[in-house]
């Protein structure tokens, strides 16, 4: 889970997978406050005419917490209580409201006073290990961050190498680069850094990536039976 302290009664949480929402389930109140972005139907009530059906909105709320329920199944907290703040006009305060806690969506959590366990559990970092899964072919990569049973994806990245022009500018190089970089953003010390797919290609970046600065920070290794690149890759090898 990714924290912060933003003040002594308010600290910001992003859960990254389904034993954070069990960890932010703890921690909830009745009473605290969240603050977060969400989404809200607002309806144009006109004299003289029918009330339209609405439009549903992007608005940031803080809603007082009273009813508190987790869905295992859907992986999210379902938070339903009396709307305190919001950055629209049309959306009324006093009024009730249903905020959704997912992964990899973060809000504030604001409390009168945090327990000393409270704290302890919202800046726990927990012991398990990330993967990173780099699913590449001489066209495409794919690249997943992999916590827990929890997947998050990055977009899918494209070589070139099938264009018009693939025999005069084509550079694997620069390829290699572009997925470095991507790994960059998501990679934390110490992490494992599975490469697979067709051909030797997986090979040739193991050694390119090898030589980088980046491989002082984590740890690499190339393993062979998953035959796809590319999105299709990092599923097919979740599955296996």
């Amino acid at each position: 889970m990714i924290t912060k302290t933003l003040d002594e009664n308010t600290i910001s949480l992003m859960p990254e997978d389904s034993d954070d929402l069990l960890t932010i389930r703890r921690i909830l109140q009745i009473d605290d406050k969240i603050v977060g972005e969400t989404t809200r139907v607002i309806k144009q009530e006109k004299e003289y005419s029918r009330p339209d059906k609405g439009e549903r909105v992007h608005v940031r709320l803080a809603i007082k917490v009273e009813k508190i329920s987790l869905d295992n199944v859907l992986d999210r907290i379902r938070v339903g209580g009396t709307i305190l703040e919001s950055n629209n006009e049309l959306v009324p305060h006093g009024t009730h409201h249903s905020f959704t806690i997912k992964i990899d969506e973060g809000f504030n959590l604001v409390k009168k006073k945090w327990s000393s366990v409270g704290k302890k559990l919202a800046k726990s970092k927990g012991r398990k290990t990330k993967f990173i899964l780099i699913a590449i072919d001489t066209g495409d990569c794919g690249i997943g961050r992999l916590k827990g049973t929890h997947l998050h994806l990055l977009p899918n990245l494209y070589s070139g190498s099938s264009g018009k022009r693939y025999k005069s500018n084509f550079k694997i190089e620069t390829f290699f680069d572009n997925i470095i970089g991507a790994i960059s953003s998501v990679v934390e010390k110490d992490n494992l850094v599975i490469i697979f797919g067709p051909g030797e290609t997986k090979k040739k970046f193991y050694n390119y990536v090898s030589k980088r600065p980046l491989a002082d920070k984590c740890q690499f290794k190339v393993i062979e039976g998953i035959d796809s690149g590319g999105e299709d890759g990092i599923h097919i090898f979740t599955k296996s």
